[in-house]
């Protein structure tokens, strides 16, 4: 089992980073507590999580502190075992700790690479913006990807039961 700390944050072998690549697997893309809920026609709910989290957290990303425009960010535990995904904490993180976290389909589709450049933001952003973040080089945010996916390819082998917690009652 892949474990989480209290702030969502891995606690694996890259435990030394705040900021993190979580791919989730291709076979539970789409389905998430805002998909969910958007699909039963339930946005209201979502209303409501996103102004807990301002009442919560403030108006900071929840990893580097940033002020501004703030997406929501599910972060997930994974039961490698019995391939269960379950939902431990969201979060409000800036848009490029957010493209971190998703930076497969930022920088490795084509809807994300164009995406990314109607931003004005290329991968050597991302890059840059985790290594800051993380006080690390390119050559340890590289191995960490490259751990990443070595992950997400073992976990989207796989089908996952999702559990979304309290977040979906």
């Amino acid at each position: 089992m892949s474990l989480r700390n209290s702030e969502g944050n891995s606690m694996s072998k890259n435990s030394k980073f705040k900021l993190t690549i979580e791919l989730v697997p291709s076979t539970v893309w789409f389905f998430s507590v805002y998909q969910l809920l958007k699909r039963n026609n339930q946005l209201s709910k979502w209303r409501k999580i996103k102004e807990g989290l301002f009442k919560k957290e403030g108006r900071k990303c929840r990893i580097c502190g940033s002020e501004g425009r703030l997406e929501a960010h599910e972060f997930w535990e994974y039961d490698d075992e019995n391939h269960i995904q379950k939902l431990v904490a969201i979060h409000h993180l800036c848009s490029m700790c957010h493209k971190i976290k998703h930076i497969g389909f930022w920088c490795y589709t084509g809807e994300g690479q164009k995406q990314l450049a109607k931003a004005g933001l290329s991968r050597e952003d991302l890059i840059d913006h985790f290594c800051r973040v993380n006080n690390c080089s390119r050559e340890e945010f590289e191995e960490h990807e490259r751990e990443a996916f070595r992950i997400w390819k073992e976990r989207s082998s796989h089908q996952w039961k999702q559990d979304f917690g309290r977040y979906c009652d």
